[in-house]
């Protein structure tokens, strides 16, 4: 797990979620995903799609965010499980040996409990339900202005270590430097 903080070390204003959320867009289309509005399991989210293309397979990416009031636990892995759920109906049909679904649910909050903060220290295992599936959760907690998310060597899907570190980088940013005039 990786604590992201503004590289200058100054305290200002901080991004809203709203913002955050609006720059992860931004983000989205910038690197050609199909993205979208949609509500999922009662949220209002968005939605990033793109197929990426790796070593003869087909990775079908979908970065799904979120905001929460609060974010624990339990709403990590409730969000997390949505998420797979809706990459698996939409690209999952004949996932396989060329092809297979990541999910990277994103939760955005201005409130984050330890217990989630603890859950992202280590890959997410999606156990029998993931054959040619994984999902890789992030919280944002704006409050902070960090980024928590698992950013060590998943050996589980070794291959696409490369893929997901890209995505976090270009998809996450800084929360301490977004909406901040410079």
């Amino acid at each position: 797990m990786v604590r992201i903080r503004a590289s200058d070390g100054e305290c200002g204003a901080m991004a809203t979620v709203e913002q955050y959320v609006e720059a992860v867009r931004g983000a989205l289309v910038g690197d050609g995903c199909e993205v979208s509005q949609e509500l999922l399991a009662g949220d209002a989210v968005t939605v990033g799609y793109r197929g990426n293309a790796k070593a003869a397979t087909r990775m079908h990416t979908f970065t799904v965010v979120a905001v929460r009031e609060k974010v624990d636990e339990a709403a990590v892995l409730e969000f997390t499980s949505s998420v797979v759920d809706l990459a698996k109906v939409r690209k999952g049909t004949w996932r396989g040996a060329q092809s297979g679904v990541l999910a990277m649910p994103v939760l955005v909050s201005e409130s984050v409990d330890a217990g989630a903060v603890a859950l992202m220290a280590k890959a997410f295992r999606l156990n029998m339900g993931g054959f040619a599936a994984m999902a890789h959760p992030a919280i944002v907690d704006v409050a902070q202005g960090a980024v928590h998310t698992f950013r060590g060597t998943r050996w589980w899907g070794y291959a696409y270590n490369g893929l997901i570190r890209k995505k976090l980088a270009l998809y996450l940013p800084d929360p301490g430097k977004v909406g901040v005039a410079r």
